[in-house]
This record gives structure tokens, C-alpha cells and sequence, in this order.
């Protein structure tokens, strides 16, 4: 399948129509492509020599990328694909993908086979490697742990539009669009629409309103807004000695962060407060049909 129009550029020059061995561009896909015939080891050599023209690879290259991979020789890399895992065949890919050093890299939900337990070192190991090769690396992730962990920029794709373009933690504090507010943090955000917003501030205001669970409370505030609804669901979050509450409001959740000794229970009734000074309002830019931030409003 071939790009449907415009250029893509590297360093300046168009590789459109150049041959991919003449890219040195590598890709992982989320769906395991290895050659089923060969052994793990001949998958991973075999782009390093067609690259190279040359029969000899590198051994301290692969050595180095088998380390960080954590692919065992014995066990790993003298099987074929077929009796090799998941995660030990997604291991292989990444490894393939690397020995030639590409000068950039895609990354397809790369982790997603791997082992939990061998997640985090292979990560954080993988990210120094690019770092110290200065290989460019476009990477496809949900998680927003791995993205909070391995990426410099991020660019939020949703509803085939660009939303914004940032670091992790300026997405998370200053998001540009009601989908970035909603999408962003490991604990979703809430929001009411533009109608309840009007609703509930009297006329006063009607943009739609995000606002984290832990930026919410149970007593009034200054210059706060009140929804009720019955508690239909409490997620433990243990490592923060925290309960989230969700209640159901307008036939959607709406959560609140508590301490874990605060006690209510399911189908009890539960009102919530928004300070509005904490929320963050959005309205509908006409020409993108983006729902954008809006600044100031204060």
C-alpha cells in the first residue's frame, strides 16, 4: 500500500518512491513479522546483511541488542518462530529492527507481547540505545505510562485530526482540546456539557467543563457548582491509599478521588462539588470542529 499523496521527507530529500532498502528506515509492527522458515537468530541477521551486503554481522552489535532484549542464545534465538512466544517473538522484531541501526525507527504497540515483568528494563534500556545511536523513533502507543516514560513529544491523533502536540506533562496540565482533558492521565478526567454547564451556573456559563477527580470535593467551595448522583462504582487505588468513587450523573460516571477511610458504599447517594476555578472550559471552534480551550475566562 502506497502513500495517496505528498512527500515524505528525510533530511530534506524526498524517499517516497526510493526503495526500502535504500531508506534506512526500520519498522516493528504490532503484529509479529518474522520469516516462519528461519531461526530466530537468521530473522534478526537478515536485514543487517541484506543492508550491508556483507555474510559477517557484527557480533558485538547483536550481542549488545540480544543483552538488552534480554533474547537468550540458547533458548531464544536457536528456535523458530513457531516455538518461540509472544513475547520472545516480539523481542526477535525489535532486535531485528535495531541491528541495522536505522536512522528512523516506527514502533507499532512494540510492548504490547512482551512479559510485564521484563517491560520496564527492556524500555528504559531500549530508549537509552536510540538515544545514544540518535535514532529518530516514531512510536503507536495506548499506554500512556510508556508514553510518559519513553517519548520527548507526543502528538494525540483522534478523529483524524492532530488534537495537540506536546510534552506528557503539558498535555496533562494544559490540554488544547476537550479530547486531550478527556484522554490524558492515568485517572480520566470528568465533563459536563455545554447545556448542564449553563444548567448549573444559572446562564452564567456555557462552555463544556473538564475537571480531574481529585480536583473535586465533597463540602462546598468558593464559587462551586453541585451534582448529585447514586455511587455506582468504588475502584480501590491501593499504592495511593486512595478510593475513586464514581457516581452516576446524567447517565454517565462522574468520579471523585477519596481517602481510602471514607466510607460509602454502592447505590448510596453522594453530591460532589466543582470548583470552577479549577476546571477547565472548552467550546466547539467551527472551522476544525475541534472542541478547543478557552483562556481567561475569568
Amino acid at each position: 500500500i502506497g502513500q495517496d499523496n505528498g512527500e515524505i521527507l528525510k533530511e530534506g530529500g524526498d524517499i517516497s518512491f526510493l526503495p526500502p532498502d535504500r531508506r534506512n528506515v526500520a519498522m516493528v509492527f504490532q503484529e509479529i513479522a518474522l520469516y516462519p522458515h528461519l531461526k530466530n537468530i537468521e530473522n534478526i541477521e537478515f536485514p543487517y546483511v541484506l543492508h550491508n551486503k556483507q555474510k559477517n554481522i557484527d557480533n558485538e552489535i547483536l550481542h549488545k541488542v540480544s543483552e538488552m532484549l534480554q533474547i537468550d542464545k540458547e533458548k531464544v534465538l536457536a528456535k523458530k518462530p513457531r516455538l518461540s512466544s509472544l513475547g520472545e517473538r516480539q523481542r526477535v522484531a525489535i532486535g531485528k529492527a535495531l541491528l541495522v541501526l536505522p536512522d528512523i525507527l516506527l514502533l507499532d504497540e512494540p510492548f504490547s507481547n512482551i512479559e510485564m515483568s521484563l517491560r520496564t528494563s527492556i524500555k528504559h534500556s531500549l530508549k537509552k540505545f536510540l538515544k545514544q545511536h540518535n535514532i529518530t523513533t516514531i512510536y503507536v502507543s495506548h499506554n500512556q505510562l510508556e508514553m510518559g516514560t519513553f517519548a520527548d513529544r507526543i502528538g494525540v491523533l483522534a478523529e483524524k485530526k492532530l488534537q495537540q502536540t506536546s510534552t506528557y506533562e503539558e498535555l496533562y496540565n494544559d490540554p488544547k482540546t476537550l479530547f486531550v482533558a478527556l484522554y490524558i492521565g492515568e485517572i480520566p478526567a470528568n465533563y459536563l456539557t455545554e447545556e448542564e454547564v449553563n444548567q448549573l451556573t444559572g446562564g452564567k456559563i456555557s462552555y463544556y467543563l473538564s475537571i480531574r477527580p481529585d480536583e473535586c470535593y465533597i463540602t462546598e467551595s468558593e464559587n462551586s457548582i453541585k451534582i448529585s448522583g447514586k455511587i455506582n462504582a468504588i475502584e480501590p487505588l491501593i499504592q495511593e491509599g486512595k478510593k475513586l468513587y464514581f457516581i452516576d450523573y446524567n447517565n454517565r460516571n462522574f468520579g471523585i478521588l477519596m481517602p481510602e477511610n471514607f466510607e460509602k458504599k454502592v447505590n448510596e447517594k453522594l453530591d460532589i462539588y466543582i470548583p470552577l476555578k479549577k476546571a477547565k472550559f472548552f467550546e466547539k471552534n467551527k472551522n476544525t470542529e475541534l472542541i478547543e480551550r478557552i483562556y481567561n475566562i475569568w
